[in-house]
């Protein structure tokens, strides 16, 4: 350090502060960079989980299309009734014999 004060090595205090804040800034961004990375491939992830079924209620003997799978015994999945819509398992809905009768 030389005799001024004021000074670190051979850079004004200010240039140490000024390169301290733009290493801090970098470090924010890659962070946020990295959050957001993180968030847009959870929320892709869970479209792509997403699924519906075809099912049936064993009393009405009536197909509906539900977002989840039917864990009780009133209601069944209707053949390959899983579809990643809900418009793609409407359509499917309508071709399947036991929900057209």
């Amino acid at each position: 350090m030389s005799g001024k004060s004021g000074t670190f090595g051979s850079f004004p205090r200010s240039a140490c502060s000024i390169t301290r804040k733009l290493e801090e800034d970098t470090l924010k961004k890659i962070l946020m960079i990295g959050a957001l990375a993180f968030a847009a491939s959870a929320i892709a992830e869970s479209a792509v989980a997403a699924e519906f079924y075809v099912v049936r209620d064993t009393a009405t003997k009536k197909c509906t299309v539900v977002d989840t799978k039917p864990t009780s015994t009133t209601t069944t999945v209707v053949d390959n009734g899983t579809f990643k819509t809900k418009t793609e398992a409407e359509t499917g809905m309508k071709t399947m014999k036991v929900c057209t009768n």
